[in-house]
């Protein structure tokens, strides 16, 4: 699944699927010019401080493929499902 904006909502929904056992791929407008995907990885940070947690278990944030509207619009073809956040 793709989940295309890391706001609340957004990372919030990618947490849940990926507590579910679903792989997410997590969207947001590109970044800095080091780190296109600074504004996912970010959201993915402030997925730890949520009470109750979005997900299953401590660490699964890291299952989230972080991407950006400007270098990773490919893997949208290997999603079955894309929600807009």
């Amino acid at each position: 699944a793709a989940v295309l904006g890391a706001g609340v909502m957004g990372a919030q929904i990618a947490a849940h699927l990926t507590s579910a056992g679903v792989q997410t791929v997590l969207f947001d407008l590109p970044g800095q010019p080091d780190n296109k995907n600074a504004i996912v990885d970010s959201a993915l940070q402030s997925l730890k401080k949520l009470k109750p947690d979005p997900l299953a278990t401590s660490g699964m944030e890291a299952l989230i493929t972080a991407a950006n509207y400007e270098s990773d619009l490919a893997l949208l073809e290997t999603c079955d499902l894309i929600i807009e956040a």
